[in-house]
């Protein structure tokens, strides 16, 4: 993306960007399978965590997609 940027800065990027996958699928999946906060989104609970999990698989290819491509790009 930048052309000489801080490789630790790098690394907490990509970190960062797994993590946020790790979260939205673990909020997917307590809102898909769990009672959690219950009153508080009464409804559509179903909807919401099937969305999110989705959502985390779609990012994780993405982050994983263009960590391999400026790999590449950095290695040539």
């Amino acid at each position: 993306m930048f052309t000489g940027s801080n490789p630790a800065f790098d690394k907490l990027r990509l970190y960062s960007s797994y993590v946020m996958v790790v979260v939205y699928l673990t909020l997917g999946i307590i809102f898909f399978f769990t009672d959690i906060a219950e009153t508080t989104f009464p409804s559509y609970r179903k909807e919401i965590g099937c969305t999110m999990m989705i959502y985390s698989v779609i990012r994780f290819f993405l982050t994983f997609r263009k960590n391999r491509r400026e790999k590449d790009e950095f290695s040539d």
